[in-house]
């Protein structure tokens, strides 16, 4: 048997990630053991001394060491503490019978923040005020008007079949009028419908790039694209926002000296400034992308919500714009309905990926949105955009009176989202351990960003908050911003 100095079994820990400590002590000792670096008998630190070398509780150490025995990693004795398990160790393939096979997985990417996502799709729960998805608000609901289209879609005779995998054509037709009103000269053969827009992201960050390869994203940005874009395996070059949209002149200053393969910009109601792009910015990014080959990724799910209307990117530029969009923002995101327009050149290579993913997507929700399109959309969307800027004035109403003047809040543009920044001396995630404790919770600003940025920034959805709670979720905040504030002074 072997002994070895507890410096190689010494996990590193972060205690700013939002990953359990218990967690990242448990992944590293398992990394060092499958990679050979713990053999075999290896013996691992107690648990008491452990917690005391890493600054933490025992339980937590006693938690992860649960996790490896269980893994059959490690075996633990009373009286001769933990040691590494008999053919668990040397990164072998052929590990003992009761190692789990999913331990012998290869490594996989899911990105900085894996549980964002997550997040934004589950429902506020208790009494929390939750600033944090991004959905449209209660009020005003389509329910009444989709309810009628989904059982006048239902009386249908072929709503039970796959359906063509480039998407029902009745509303491909729609999207493609939609878009001509907006100045976009699309051909309805160029729409392929999409089983929610981050099937698109993901159709393109795997069609048009490949791993280790090079990408332009906007800083900050929409955080799910950005996890797509780390599991797809590609290196994302921030590139900062203003409040006329993404710099032009940095993204020019990149393409001087290297090729990405692609732009990806959300240039209407920016998620998460609200910063809708200028038409000079427009004009010049589409005009670089071309003379530089890089095609542009037009991300717009908010762009039938601007006032006024602004042009889409791919309405300047169709042959190096693939553009997606969704219902999800101006419908209901249950619906997973969004759609792309790419140019002839790549749109068979797009579509054959889909196919993969999912034959095709819903007939039936594809002709009940079809038919709501045609009756009661444009009449929701006026009290959609109404509703959203009631909301946005409420929310700046009582950030005014109950935040520090020291914060800094983007108040032009609009949509869903504010962008809030804090003093130098505060970071957000203390804000949000503050807030959390006081019932209210949002998004810290590092998921919104590709390498490093956003810990003095946050995101509040103004959205899922009904108007009477918007004031009471915003003093809170305002709250631990105080505390928080007022610690950091008192440390000094």
């Amino acid at each position: 048997m072997r002994d070895i100095g507890w410096s190689a079994a010494t996990p590193t820990i972060d205690r700013e990630s939002i990953v359990p400590i218990y967690q990242q002590i448990y992944e590293d000792l398992r990394d060092a053991i499958l990679a050979g670096a713990l053999p075999e008998f290896s013996r691992l630190p107690p648990e008491r001394a452990l917690a005391g070398r890493l600054g933490v509780n025992r339980s937590t150490v006693v938690h992860a060491y649960r996790e490896l025995a269980a893994d059959g990693l490690i075996e633990q004795r009373v009286g001769s503490g933990s040691r590494v398990a008999r053919s668990a160790a040397d990164g072998q393939r052929d590990r003992s019978a009761h190692v789990p096979w999913w331990i012998t997985l290869p490594p996989w990417q899911i990105g900085s923040f894996p549980t964002v996502l997550g997040e934004l799709a589950s429902p506020q729960q208790g009494e929390r005020i939750a600033f944090i998805q991004g959905v449209p608000p209660l009020e005003p609901s389509p329910l009444e008007e989709l309810n009628a289209s989904f059982a006048r879609a239902g009386a249908l005779s072929d709503m039970l079949t796959y359906g063509d995998s480039e998407g029902w054509l009745p509303l491909r037709q729609a999207v493609t009028q939609r878009m001509h009103r907006r100045g976009a000269r699309v051909d309805v053969a160029d729409v392929l419908m999409l089983t929610g827009s981050t099937q698109g992201i993901t159709l393109v960050a795997q069609s048009l790039a490949e791993p280790g390869d090079e990408i332009i994203v906007e800083a900050p940005t929409y955080p799910g694209a950005l996890q797509i874009f780390q599991i797809a395996g590609l290196r994302a070059l921030g590139v900062a926002v203003d409040d006329e949209g993404i710099r032009v002149d940095h993204v020019e200053a990149i393409l001087r000296s290297r090729r990405p393969r692609f732009i990806y910009t959300m240039p209407s109601l920016h998620n998460p400034t609200g910063v809708t792009m200028s038409a000079q910015r427009r004009e010049r990014l589409t005009l670089l992308a071309r003379r530089a080959r890089v095609p542009i990724v037009e991300d717009d799910p908010y762009g039938e919500l601007v006032q006024p209307a602004s042009q889409p990117l791919v309405g300047r530029s169709p042959e190096d714009v693939v553009y997606i969009s969704s219902f999800s923002k101006t419908i209901a995101p249950s619906l997973r309905l969004g759609w792309l327009v790419a140019p002839r050149t790549i749109f068979e290579r797009l579509l054959l990926r889909k196919q993969s993913y999912d034959m095709a997507t819903s007939s039936y929700v594809q002709a009940a949105v079809s038919d709501y399109l045609s009756r009661a959309y444009d009449e929701h969307l006026v009290k959609l955009r109404e509703e959203l800027s009631v909301r946005r004035a409420i929310a700046l109403r009582a950030i005014e009176e109950y935040w520090p003047a020291t914060m800094r809040v983007r108040r032009g543009g609009g949509g869903f989202y504010l962008w809030a920044t804090t003093p130098r001396e505060v970071r957000a995630r203390a804000v949000l351990d503050a807030a959390e404790r006081l019932g209210a919770a949002f998004l810290f600003g590092e998921a919104f960003y590709p390498l490093s940025g956003g810990e003095h920034s946050f995101r509040l959805a103004i959205t899922t908050v009904s108007r009477e709670q918007l004031p009471e979720g915003i003093r809170r905040i305002g709250e631990a911003i105080v505390a928080v504030r007022d610690a950091r002074i008192a440390q000094r």
